[in-house]
């Protein structure tokens, strides 16, 4: 690995593979196992941690806003239609 300013170069592994260095997995606060999230800007490749838990939450907390607005037994998309209308 070769260090440039503030990046470094990673070599892909023949299962087209890259190695997260320590010192960033610990910045990262992530482990072997850990879910992280990838996004391509251009050919920017961006690697980010991914917080399984606080997005469950967010999901949690709409699936409750949707419980309390929208009468039960109701989809989410015949809901979002009569809100259209």
């Amino acid at each position: 690995m070769t260090k440039l300013n503030n990046e470094r170069l990673v070599k892909l592994t023949q299962k087209s593979q890259i190695v997260v260095r320590k010192e960033i997995r610990k910045a990262l606060g992530v482990k072997p196992g850990s879910i992280l999230r990838t996004k391509l800007e251009g050919k920017r490749l961006i690697v980010e941690a991914f917080d399984a838990e606080k997005e469950i939450q967010k999901v949690e907390k709409i699936a409750h806003m949707i419980g309390k607005k929208w009468p039960k037994g109701l989809s989410a998309v015949e809901a979002i239609r009569r809100e259209r209308e």
